[in-house]
């Protein structure tokens, strides 16, 4: 079984388990966000609206928020427990939605730029899911992700 093959809900369940201590073993996760991160300001982008798809427990939303005050940060996951965490990390008040990255609940051409670190290698309907971070995207908005490729972490094999 691949991790395409997964089910969703078992996933976001995996996910639910791990909430309270994933910050505690992602350094792999954060070196890689930290890195995208890096690559925001070259795209020189003033958004207003910005979506963090697969926010997990919100850091990369509140760097976000931090280099673009003005704007509004939406923290998306499917798992409860890691936007719970987001919420934590983020304030009560951070705009946070438990949804499938496949079904956004949003109306189109809703965000400026979507960011979405190590989180579309979840996805086994991955044309489906780049067509809906389109239609979720304003015409020339960013869609900036990182993913895993084929030989990521091939030591472990």
């Amino acid at each position: 079984m691949t991790l395409t093959d997964l089910d969703h809900s078992m996933v976001a369940r995996a996910f639910d388990r791990a909430a309270e201590s994933y910050d505690e073993h992602a350094a792999l996760q954060n070196e890689v966000e930290d890195r995208l991160l890096e690559r925001v300001p070259f795209f020189n982008l003033e958004p207003s609206r910005i979506l963090d798809l697969g926010c997990g427990t919100g850091r990369g939303s509140q760097a976000l928020q931090e280099l673009f005050p003005n704007a509004q940060v939406v923290s998306l996951d499917w798992s409860h427990a890691m936007l719970r965490r987001a919420g934590e990390r983020r304030g009560a008040g951070a705009a946070r939605v438990r949804a499938d990255m496949h079904g956004l609940p949003f109306a189109p051409r809703r965000f400026d730029l979507v960011f979405s670190n190590l989180a579309v290698q979840w996805s086994s309907q991955e044309p489906g899911l780049f067509r809906e971070v389109l239609r979720a995207l304003t015409p020339g908005g960013l869609f900036l992700f990182s993913s895993f490729g084929p030989d990521t972490l091939h030591e472990l094999r």
